[in-house]
């Protein structure tokens, strides 16, 4: 088995018919060369019964069921049931090209790397154009390098990660908590010998889902941040990550400290409040923001280190 397309259920019956036939009609790819690893997060909708209907007549499908845990576990619950040599993890409200896997898995075989980056395609439900997005890669890199340059996508689904590689560094998403792709992925790359890209857009990227858990920030959104922001911390810590790739990772605490930031716009007083004290009790984060590669994110964290209401203020604007 060469790759296993992870891809958890929860509430999306709406789009996980679609997700599914994408995944299932690849020209050119046997089908013992892939699977479909389907979680049921405990789904209250009838996304499972739509889910029955379209793999009855495939062979390479395994579901897992499982109470509703959120999606850090029901990838995590993926990963530990997947055969292939790969994985890549899809999210079942977005769908992927039609003929990508058999591009995927000849650029996998020629390069036997940890991490292979893909581009992918953000798809609008109100109208406005499709947007692509590329970061390619020239070649083979090393995964502190590609952390150290920035050239990458946030979101995990476009990335295809080497199955074995994850396990043996238990390389797992945190769970319980919102932007966990914020806290998996510096990790990952950082700790992956070998990066290379697939230069065609392969994922399309639904911004259409309104239960999206970045439609509308909420306090949960600002406090899972901070989880997030120290798990990286204490990453550079306990690896004792230096220079550059340390300037990296603060960097990438920064954007998460950007979030928090929006967060603090969208959410009532009473809970901004409530996030504008974490930002005091985790200084230290503000001092790693001093330290970042990122011009914007080291002056916002001078400025709110000597003074905090003065360097949101300053910060905000920025982004």
């Amino acid at each position: 088995m060469k790759l296993s397309l992870i891809i958890p259920v929860y509430n999306v019956e709406q789009y996980v018919e679609r997700c599914l036939h994408s995944c299932l009609n690849q020209p050119n790819v046997a089908v013992d060369d892939y699977e479909l690893v389907i979680v049921n997060d405990g789904t209250k909708d009838n996304s499972m019964a739509i889910v029955e209907g379209v793999i009855c007549k495939f062979p390479n499908i395994t579901i897992i069921n499982q109470h509703n845990q959120g999606l850090s576990m029901a990838r995590n619950a993926g990963l530990k049931a997947a055969k292939g040599d790969y994985v890549w993890f899809i999210d079942s409200d977005d769908w992927i090209e039609t003929d990508c896997l058999q591009g995927i898995l000849e650029r996998l075989e020629q390069t036997k790397i940890d991490v292979l980056q893909l581009q992918y395609r953000n798809v609008y439900s109100d109208g406005t154009s499709p947007d692509e997005h590329y970061a390619t890669i020239d070649g083979i890199v090393n995964g502190k390098d590609l952390l150290v340059i920035n050239s990458f996508f946030t979101a995990v689904q476009f990335m295809v990660y080497r199955r074995e590689f994850l396990l043996t560094h238990l390389l797992f998403f945190y769970p319980g908590i919102y932007h966990e792709d914020n806290e998996f992925k510096p990790k990952a790359i950082y700790l992956a010998d070998s990066c290379a890209s697939y230069d065609k857009v392969a994922y399309n990227y639904y911004k259409g889902n309104a239960n999206s858990i970045t439609a509308r920030l909420k306090l949960k959104n600002g406090t899972d941040l901070f989880i997030v922001m120290n798990s990286l911390f204490h990453f550079v810590e306990e690896h004792h990550v230096v220079g550059k790739c340390q300037r990296a990772f603060y960097t990438q605490i920064g954007f998460a400290m950007r979030i928090v930031l929006r967060t603090l716009k969208e959410v009532s007083p009473e809970d901004a409040a409530i996030l504008i004290g974490m930002m005091h009790d985790n200084r230290h984060l503000l001092k790693c923001l001093c330290k970042a590669s990122n011009m914007k994110v080291r002056l916002g964290g001078i400025l709110m280190s000597l003074n905090l209401p003065l360097g949101l203020k300053v910060y905000k604007s920025f982004f």
